[in-house]
């Protein structure tokens, strides 16, 4: 297709026909298709057969009309030329589809498409959508059944087996009432662990049985969850229905029920039509919805479930948008709190945090022992080499007594089974695949009396990784999973009482998503629990990365950062060129560039949805009139309209796209004389060449061409030739480069566990951990809490007297522990809870806020009490505003601050003009203490 001004009867001829032929309409079928049909809207009798045409009082031609293979209307499709908007035609199409429903009792579907837009009308249930392939007659046959004879969706009960609690049945109603709006979109987050495939089980089973729904595709963006969805969710939950799990790109369209990793469904999406499906589920699908998942979902018509357990505040404002949810909130909300306040999740102890001296210290080559010191050198690396920060293990350097003291730390510390010396079922979060495979090398050693059962490696690099998972699920051992990635959502494991954080994390969703692995409740009947974890009551959070403290600081975690995707980083380096090669004059290479930008054009992928969406903005591009008078916004429509979709390339090696970068950045550089980034360049290049398998025949070819690159005499005098000879010679087999695996620093020494966060109490300056000091508190309360009457009324919500508070303190307040206020504002790390809301916290009455909390509540609170005395100005409200805002970025706020940037928006002097010395004072006293 190219953009020229094709008349309607071309576009139909040269681009519709085409499309309906795709969706398996056969247009010299006049069984199926007949095109001119002539409506009326009064008519003698309905045709008799679909070669013949009624003859009625004309009132226009459709330009097709799509039979169902009783030869009934199906739906009529009104086409325009490919410069005029589709819709035009709406009021058109309808007259046609009202004038048949009138002669014939059935009405029609609606299309209208000017070839490069369709927009699919099912006007009995939903306003015009634009979809991006026209429907097959199976699925518009299926649609109007459904149309016909659906059911009320309230008069079919939610069976039982499938949900039973009250807040999975309420998304199902949620869902219930906004269909019956017509409404086909839904978001709903439910915290890891509260049942959300359960609760899609059971919308699906209704949707089927009140005839709804017949084609069901959940979809994952993993291979564990897919078996997890076809095992535990359809296969038990609706087991009458034929299911299909899609692998290597097959659909097996026979079946009802489907389930597909992300990655299986781009490969074969466009293989059915958009109607193919009447509902789709997509679980996790925060996780980039206008990325990969956007091609699929965005692909097919239909009833749009996403789940997932990220909490509302941390999803992205683009999935919000994509399943129609008003103001960033979600269809319905089912939070974590919420969950462990109903004792429907697990809450965790508060976090043990533990760092070696070397996480903490770093390890500095002139501090190494002599002996090692020696050895490293004689390995040919110097004392600079040796330096390196906590935060560089193993990614730089790896310490075996490190390992070794993270793994005695753990058995130390974690939660057993009922024998006392057993760990429960625990994962640990590795680096990586080496730091995962260092760390099972040390429990294996450290623990021989296990015989290798004790702990296993699950991720990707493993075989069978997902036999080794429900190993671990299902069996006595493994009793400790040691994952990279694999494990760090989505898995359903109950048994699960310790997490182990042995890397950082950056993203505060797959945080939280880590921590989702342990909130999971044991079965409610006792004999089905297993042998190994017959209670859980709380799980524990190992963290060696100070990950709370991390997202203590940055509440919202770290951004990736986000940058151009190798082809087109090409492509605009390309255009670059192109500007340079026109202002020279240069009109041979001109030539060459352009051929390479308009191949770059013709080879993206026609199957993805968002090719299918430029594609008036590409063939405009490939008209061979925009290249007759390229300017400057040519370059820049170039540049903004079609650069970012060669993102969506999937013709290209990784290492032949990487090679081809660095040959148009040294041709780039060239041109612009940058003698520096030559010369990196250049060394990239001779890296590249000299990882290639010179015993492969494929490079045996090329020798020459490789040997005369690596030749010093090449880089002399380099010109644009030589880089085009690079580019034209070695491109193809840089696919057979061998990835070298980046050296690593190994290192044994004697490490220890530095730091637990100490904590003292009692007159005689005693003290202990502060997680066994917190862990003895919680035990002892809770001991007192089944015979202390004060304990009693506060865990039964019953208002205590000064007397029984007094009581209670004195019972708290023994030698053995010194339970007071003080101490328990240090161990628990609340500088203002009080000793009532401590108790309760334990007993599991009150949660405390968090500092964000704490900051909103300071400002509410200030803000209210200062009202009730002198009411503030909006002026003064808003300058209240950037203190708690400058106060949440910084943590610590001065006085003198207040003069300074953000403040002097309000002007010069604002702060001493809206307030005394003594009221500034008073607030930033106020929010300090926060910090304290």
């Amino acid at each position: 297709m190219l953009n020229e001004n094709l008349s309607e009867n071309q576009t139909r001829k040269k681009i519709i026909d085409g499309l309906l032929e795709k969706a398996g309409w056969h247009l010299n079928d006049h069984s199926e298709v007949i095109e001119e049909f002539e409506i009326t809207g009064t008519g003698i009798s309905r045709p008799t057969s679909a070669q013949n045409r009624p003859e009625f009082n004309p009132s226009g031609f459709s330009d097709y009309l799509l039979l169902d293979r009783a030869g009934d209307p199906l739906a009529v499709i009104e086409a325009k030329r490919t410069s005029r908007d589709p819709v035009v035609g709406k009021q058109q199409a309808e007259d046609y589809a009202d004038g048949i429903k009138k002669t014939t009792g059935s009405d029609p579907f609606i299309f209208l498409t000017n070839g490069y837009e369709i927009w699919y009308w099912n006007r009995q249930r939903y306003a015009p959508a634009m979809i991006h392939d026209f429907f097959t007659r199976y699925d518009l046959e299926r649609i109007r059944h459904q149309n016909e004879f659906r059911k009320d969706l309230h008069s079919v009960p939610i069976k039982s087996t499938i949900v039973d609690r009250d807040y999975q049945i309420e998304p199902i109603k949620h869902v219930f009432d906004n269909l019956i709006k017509n409404r086909r979109k839904f978001l709903l987050t439910m915290a890891t662990g509260t049942g959300k495939t359960r609760t899609a089980m059971g919308l699906i089973d209704v949707l089927m049985r009140a005839g709804w729904a017949q084609k069901v595709l959940f979809l994952v963006d993993r291979e564990a969850l897919a078996i997890q969805a076809y095992r535990d969710g359809f296969k038990q939950h609706l087991p009458n229905e034929s299911r299909s799990y899609i692998r290597a790109g097959e659909i097996d369209t026979s079946c009802r029920l489907f389930v597909a990793t992300i990655q299986t469904m781009m490969e074969c999406f466009h293989k059915v039509s958009p109607g193919f499906f009447d509902i789709i589920i997509s679980d996790e699908c925060h996780r980039s919805i206008y990325n990969k998942w956007r091609d699929v979902l965005s692909y097919f018509h239909a009833i749009q479930i996403g789940l997932t357990a990220t909490p509302s505040d941390y999803i992205e404002r683009d999935t919000f948008k994509f399943f129609d949810c008003d103001e960033n909130v979600p269809t319905y909300n089912y939070a974590y709190d919420n969950a462990v306040k109903e004792l429907h999740l697990v809450d965790f102890r508060p976090p043990y945090a533990a760092q070696t001296n070397f996480q903490i210290k770093g390890i500095k080559g002139n501090e190494l022992p002599p002996g090692i010191q020696k050895k490293l050198i004689e390995e040919g690396l110097t004392l600079e080499d040796l330096n390196f920060e906590g935060t560089d293990l193993e990614k730089k350097v790896t310490n075996i007594g490190t390992n070794e003291s993270l793994a005695r730390e753990f058995m130390d510390v974690c939660i057993k089974d009922d024998s006392g010396v057993l760990p429960g079922k625990s994962i640990i979060f590795a680096i990586s695949h080496n730091h995962a495979k260092r760390l099972w090398e040390v429990f294996n050693r450290l623990y021989p009396e296990y015989k290798g059962r004790l702990v296993e490696i699950i991720d990707s690099k493993m075989e069978r990784p997902l036999k080794l998972i429900d190993k671990f699920k299902n069996e006595n051992y493994p009793r400790i999973a040691i994952s990279v990635d694999m494990l760090d959502t989505g898995v359903d494991i109950h048994e699960i009482v310790n997490l182990v954080f042995a890397k950082p994390v950056f993203s505060k969703i797959k945080f939280w998503q880590m921590i989702g692995r342990g909130t999971r409740t044991l079965e409610k009947d006792i004999s089905k629990r297993k042998p190994w974890c017959t209670y859980k009551d709380k799980f524990l959070i190992i963290d060696h990365w100070n990950n709370f403290e991390y997202f203590g600081e940055k509440p919202e975690g770290e951004a990736p950062p986000v940058q151009d995707a190798v082809p087109v980083k090409i492509f605009k380096i390309r255009l670059v060129k192109l500007k340079i090669f026109q202002e020279n004059k240069d009109a041979q290479r001109f030539e060459k560039v352009k051929a390479e930008i308009i191949n770059d054009i013709k080879n993206l992928p026609e199957n993805s949805i968002t090719v299918k969406e430029n594609r008036q903005n590409i063939d405009k591009a490939l008209s061979d009139s925009f290249w007759l008078d390229l300017d400057k916004r040519s370059l820049e429509f170039l540049e903004k309209k079609i650069a970012p979709l060669m993102r969506f390339r999937s013709d290209l090696n990784l290492y032949q796209t990487q090679f081809m970068l660095k040959v148009e950045k040294l041709v780039l550089f060239l041109l612009q004389t940058n003698q520096e980034e030559i010369k990196r360049i250049k060394e990239t290049i001779i890296d590249d060449l000299k990882r290639l398998p010179r015993n492969l025949s494929v490079i045996k070819e090329k020798e020459e061409h490789i040997n005369k690159v690596l030749s010093e005499e090449f880089w002399y005098e380099l010109d644009y030739e030589k880089c085009e000879y690079m580019k034209d010679n070695l491109t193809e087999i840089m696919k057979h480069k061998l990835l070298e695996e980046r050296e690593i620093v190994k290192l044994d020494m004697d490490d220890l566990v530095a730091e637990r966060r100490w904590i003292e109490f009692g007159p005689e300056g005693g003290g202990d951990y502060v997680a066994n000091y917190r862990e003895k508190i919680e035990k002892k309360v809770l001991d007192l809490a089944e015979t202390h009457p004060a304990l009693q009324k506060i865990k039964n919500d019953i208002p205590i007297s000064d007397k029984d508070l007094a009581d209670l303190e004195d019972t708290l307040n023994s030698p053995e522990l010194y339970i007071n206020e003080d101490n328990l504002r240090k161990a628990f790390l609340q500088p203002y809870g009080t000793l009532i809301q401590f108790l309760k916290s334990i007993l599991g009455k009150y949660k405390f806020p968090n500092a964000k909390e704490l900051i909103n509540e300071s400002f509410q609170t200030y803000v209210v009490e200062r009202n009730n005395k002198n009411p503030l100005s909006a002026e003064q409200i808003r300058f209240l505003r950037t203190v708690k805002n400058v106060f949440a970025q910084k943590k610590h706020i001065e006085y003198t601050d207040l003069f300074e940037p953000p403040f002097t928006q309000f002007g010069a002097d604002a702060a001493t003009r809206l307030f005394s010395e003594e009221e500034l004072q008073e607030i930033i006293d106020i929010y300090n203490k926060i910090a304290a």
